[in-house]
């Protein structure tokens, strides 16, 4: 059984109360406007996705990173977000959810190919994107994890998945059957976990519901709790999976801290958004962590 027929049949497994990954994707509502909050999220987020990607070309892995995930910098109050917004709704229709990054050996990577193939025809990456050997879907983490203090409901930090994100990643893998990774960025440390692990989890744990209107689900494994599912205010009370982070791995605790600068936003009609850019920092992988978990997903 290869990578994606194992995906496909694991993902048919989880029991519906959990998560229904039968379900058909409902198309996103476009946002009418942005918040500052947003913004500085957004920028987080690209900040996050910068660092591991320079992290990963200066780990000597004698593989190729390249940034493939849309990175573009419209928003809601844009001139033709909608236009936008209704396109990337297509391209999950048709593809799937791209993740952040792809990572090829160095026989399989083409130097015309440059650093970022996200901008090239979907037609051209359908002979490109299945030679990668790992795709990474970086989220990043308002927290440094040695100062985070355990608690009853909350014994550790987490990956977080939103539930309608498992549908098109699994449409991406069942288009390229490349092993696909979550990858979650903290201010002092970075953590992974394999999209196969996460459904692996989901399918075999042990369930405890509470709730009705505000439905809460807790899963344990070997009565040790393994994630959470409820709605999340942080993330427009869609229901997110808050998988513990000691159900992933570990590849950094070496990260230098970035530099906060003030920016600005103007939207059409004169509003001003004012928010945080993050510039700089670096990190240090273990690339023989990552290796094996990638070796372990084929």
């Amino acid at each position: 059984m290869n990578y994606k027929e194992f995906i496909q049949k694991t993902s048919q497994e989880i029991k519906s109360n959990i998560v229904d990954l039968s379900v058909e994707r409902k198309r996103g509502n476009a946002p009418t406007q942005a918040f500052s909050n947003f913004l500085t999220h957004s920028e987080q987020g690209d900040w996050a996705e910068v660092l591991f990607f320079n992290a990963l070309k200066e780990s000597d892995l004698a593989c190729i990173p390249v940034r493939y995930g849309r990175s573009d910098k419209i928003i809601a109050g844009d001139p033709n977000f909608k236009e936008f917004y209704n396109s990337y709704q297509n391209e999950l229709d048709l593809i799937g959810k791209r993740p952040d990054i792809l990572l090829f050996k160095s026989d399989d990577y083409r130097n015309e190919w440059g650093s970022d193939i996200s901008k090239l025809p979907i037609e051209t990456l359908k002979s490109i994107v299945p030679k990668a050997i790992a795709g990474f879907e970086v989220r990043s983490s308002a927290y440094l994890t040695k100062k985070f203090v355990p608690k009853k409901n909350r014994p550790f930090l987490s990956f977080t998945p939103k539930v309608e994100d498992l549908l098109v990643v699994l449409k991406w893998i069942e288009t390229y059957g490349v092993p696909h990774f979550y990858v979650q960025i903290f201010f002092d440390a970075i953590y992974i976990i394999s999209f196969k692990d996460i459904l692996l989890l989901l399918r075999n744990a042990q369930i405890d519901e509470r709730g009705i209107k505000n439905k809460k689900i807790l899963g344990k494994i070997d009565s040790n709790p393994a994630f959470v599912i409820e709605k999340n205010p942080k993330n427009q009370y869609k229901e997110t999976i808050h998988i513990y982070t000691d159900r992933g791995k570990i590849l950094s605790d070496k990260i230098e801290y970035p530099k906060l600068v003030g920016s600005k936003k103007e939207l059409a009609g004169g509003r001003l958004l004012h928010y945080v850019s993050f510039e700089g920092g670096k990190a240090e992988i273990k690339k023989d962590e990552l290796l094996k978990l990638i070796a372990d997903n084929f």
